[in-house]
């Protein structure tokens, strides 16, 4: 159960070996560009125990590991 007005992002946590974790091509295009770079579940893991991590809200932990950076505009 959810309350109040803050924005919730959740992403499938699981852990298939090999297993590149990334935003379909097809919903990607110029109005919607890729947000976070394609990753493998470990590296997310290991990333989210790392003692640099520990400081970062779990919230935020994604957006620190595997952002890009803003399209530029023309």
């Amino acid at each position: 159960m959810m309350s109040g007005d803050k924005d919730r992002f959740s992403i499938v946590t699981f852990a298939i070996e090999d297993t590149i974790i990334k935003a379909p091509k097809e919903l990607i295009d110029e109005q919607h560009p890729q947000l976070y770079k394609d990753f493998d579940f470990m590296g997310f893991f290991l990333f989210a125990f790392s003692n640099p991590a520990k400081h970062i809200d779990s919230g935020e932990q994604l957006q620190a590991f595997a952002s890009l950076p803003p399209p530029i505009s023309d």
